[in-house]
């Protein structure tokens, strides 16, 4: 690994240097303060230095928040800001991280928005070590002792780490609440229409497919987004083709009866025209089209604001509603698509790293620290005290009416651009208080229990105990860490296997495989990789688990 990581950033080192791909990456770049700073900053007054960061469509340096931000960063650290921001859209971020971090020639301040592609390069020289400064970072560690599991997510079994994970503060009551983020998207005037009801299970579902079927031929009721048929394995309490916890062990999705009946209820949904056939290649814009037109009227899975985006945009009457994955009876309540937000969380999706090359280390660590202060995540998320946001009677924060009452709220807070907004990811995006996600969210049409609410999703659930028989035990997944070598042998094993599992997939659906042929396949797949060594790994990961968890009591 390290070998190819080598050869890879000495082919990649001639074309940054001519700034092809940086040029591709920081078409946005920026930086807070212009003119010759370098003997300001020798005199100790400035702090200079560069960061890369996702960019959500907006342009931040020039929203009231980012300015608010830079101006309290100076406060509070006693000089100039000089930074450099390399701003790449979020669409691209992945892979422009890949060719950057191949190259070793990166920004001071790197955003890693992939775990793996983070976990591959942890130990290889290309991040600072910041356990070695761990006294100036008394913000982060202390969210970090707060979160489940936060030590062992956060800091490495010999207690290095090379990297500031994203934190999120909770948006539910402790135990309490549920947060369900892609679930089921239905057209409801043609439900309404038409008399049927909002399926709670598989065969439900695939009764209003075919009443729909039948009543409009040109339609393929049933598509979703992504691609994504985890509605259907969470039904049959599967985690779908991959490696998963199921509360007590690490398996293999593929090597369970449920995940082939869920393959086999979705060949039915195709072999009878019910199944869009472009399921496989159609993107969110085409997906939309589909269901404004009346080509589909059930999404199996779909991000939970669309549905009332569409409504809002809606001008010919059409309607939409969301609801729970519905059930296999053989198997009980459907799992669904929920995150745990109850409790502080280290975020697994986004770290922050540090060049060794970097001048002036303590100063970013001071800085990146500063990121984690209570005041600081209430401005990036929340905004300006009396501008964007006032405080309830128990000193709470709520936004302003003009922005909670908007037609759009997250557009209306784009004015300010904070955080919680559609567009803006102000300062150095590590920290958020995701309670303000709910605080403006509007009214969504749904359906709970075979009832209609209007009302924010993610309020929907706030008074159900936490966890409960919807929540899969993937949420509570133990942090396992693995060493080099096992994450060299994990991939090794599992790259040609998901691929292979991954076409295969897709052809027991449209039936260009048959199930008779379902032996063979399982047998292919431990052919074609060693999954019995991969789940050892997984298992010996988790016993260091276990005991350091026991040590840590």
């Amino acid at each position: 690994m390290r070998q190819g990581i080598k050869l890879t950033s000495l082919m990649l080192a001639g074309l940054l240097s001519t700034g092809t791909v940086l040029a591709g990456c920081s078409s946005d770049s920026t930086s807070t303060n212009s003119g010759n700073g370098e003997a300001a900053e020798q005199a100790g007054a400035t702090l200079s230095f560069s960061v890369t960061l996702p960019s959500f469509g907006a342009k931040i340096e020039d929203s009231m928040v980012q300015k608010e931000w830079v101006k309290q960063m100076e406060a509070l650290t006693g000089k100039k800001l000089d930074i450099k921001f390399n701003y790449i859209p979020i669409g691209e971020y992945d892979e422009k991280s890949k060719l950057l971090l191949a190259s070793g020639d990166t920004t001071d301040l790197f955003m890693v928005m992939n775990r793996d592609l983070y976990k591959q390069y942890e130990t290889e020289g290309t991040f600072l070590d910041l356990s070695k400064y761990k006294e100036l970072l008394p913000n982060y560690l202390s969210l970090v002792d707060q979160a489940t599991d936060g030590k062992i997510k956060a800091i490495r079994s010999d207690g290095q780490f090379y990297g500031l994970w994203n934190i999120d503060l909770p948006r539910q009551e402790q135990d309490k609440g549920m947060g369900v983020y892609t679930p089921a998207t239905y057209r409801y005037d043609i439900f309404q229409k038409e008399g049927i009801p909002i399926p709670s299970t598989l065969d439900e579902l695939y009764a209003a497919a075919k009443t729909l079927k039948d009543k409009y031929p040109n339609s393929y009721p049933v598509n979703t987004q992504s691609g994504s048929f985890d509605p259907l394995f969470y039904a049959n309490h599967n985690g779908g083709s991959s490696i998963y916890w199921n509360g007590k062990n690490f398996v293999y999705g593929p090597f369970e009866d449920s995940y082939k009946e869920a393959l086999q209820f979705a060949n039915k949904l195709y072999a009878e025209k019910l199944l869009d056939p472009e399921v496989f290649s159609d993107k969110s814009d085409a997906i939309k089209k589909k269901v404004m037109s009346g080509t589909n009227f059930i999404l199996l899975s779909n991000w939970f604001t669309f549905a009332g985006d569409w409504n809002r945009a809606a001008t010919g009457g059409e309607k939409f509603v969301i609801s729970l994955f519905p059930d296999n009876p053989k198997y009980g309540k459907a799992w669904q698509s929920v995150n745990d937000f109850s409790t502080v969380g280290v975020s697994s999706g986004a770290v922050m790293v540090v060049s060794p090359k970097a001048k002036h280390v303590e100063d970013l660590v001071k800085l990146l620290d500063l990121q984690y202060k209570p005041d600081i995540i209430n401005l990036v998320t929340w905004g300006i005290d009396g501008t964007t946001y006032t405080k309830d009677a128990s000193g709470k924060p709520t936004f302003i009416d003009s922005i909670k009452q908007a037609a759009n709220p997250w557009v209306e807070g784009d004015k300010y651009g904070m955080r919680a907004s559609s567009s803006y990811r102000p300062g150095l995006q590590m920290a958020i208080d995701t309670r303000a996600f709910v605080d403006f969210a509007p009214k969504d049409s749904g359906i709970i229990n075979g009832k209609p609410v209007d009302q924010p999703w993610e309020t929907a659930f706030k008074d159900l105990p936490f966890p409960n028989d919807y929540v899969p035990p993937m949420v509570f997944q133990p942090s396992v860490e693995f060493t080099d070598d096992e994450r060299e042998q994990i991939t090794s094993v599992m790259s040609p296997v998901n691929t292979y599992v991954a076409e295969m997939q897709n052809k027991f659906i449209n039936g260009k495989e048959s199930f008779a042929n379902w032996a063979d396949f399982q047998a292919k797949i431990k052919k074609t990789g060693d999954l019995d060594k991969v789940l050892n790994i997984y298992n010996d990961a988790l016993t260091r688990y276990q005991e350091r968890r026991a040590a840590n009591k």
